[in-house]
């Protein structure tokens, strides 16, 4: 039953030579000039993080209306009435590892799936970073009850990493899904 739960984030295990980069190399780079920036500017007092007026409660605001999108772009894509879409991609092929009958077996991606895949795990993401946004602005203030003065500025600037790693990482899948919709759906394969 988790597994199930957790299907959508199998997009993160599609195996092709660039997507590591899509996936975890630009949106860490993103994060780590983003928390940097912030902590910054935090010094001279012009970034609130929590508040009500905070960049996680901005962020929430934005991403709280993606879900819908996500979720209709996956319906569109799942129906969409095209032949080629249900061809193997070109060559080297994403590959994802399947159950068949209890064993792994790594199957080529169509671009059907591929696309099906990318816009699970973005609607899936984007309720994590939109759980977590709200843990974030109900809980900082009990946590920074909690732990030690000493850890604030450390534990702070870890969250607000993670937190936007994910919020990047999105972003920039998103961006993706837009030029495989938009423009590379509609290309003949070399």
């Amino acid at each position: 039953m988790i597994r199930h739960l957790l299907r959508p984030l199998s997009y993160l295990s599609i195996e092709h030579q660039l997507k590591w980069k899509v996936d975890w190399i630009y949106p860490l780079l993103l994060a780590i000039v983003s928390t940097i920036l912030i902590f910054w500017l935090k010094q001279f007092g012009q970034v609130s993080l929590y508040s009500n007026s905070g960049i996680i409660t901005k962020i929430l605001g934005f991403v709280q209306v993606l879900p819908g999108f996500y979720i209709a772009a996956l319906a569109a894509i799942a129906t969409f009435n095209k032949t080629d879409i249900d061809k193997t991609m070109p060559a080297p092929a994403p590959k994802i590892d399947i159950l068949v009958q209890g064993k792994s077996v790594a199957i080529e991606l169509t671009r059907r799936r591929f696309l099906c895949s990318m816009f699970a795990f973005l609607t899936a993401e984007s309720l994590i970073i939109i759980v977590l946004a709200i843990f974030a602005t109900s809980f900082y203030v009990p946590f920074k009850e909690i732990i030690h003065e000493s850890w604030h500025i450390l534990s702070s600037g870890l969250f607000t990493l993670m937190f936007l790693l994910l919020f990047w990482q999105m972003i920039i899948t998103s961006f993706w899904g837009l030029y495989y919709l938009g423009d590379r759906l509609h290309q003949p394969n070399p």
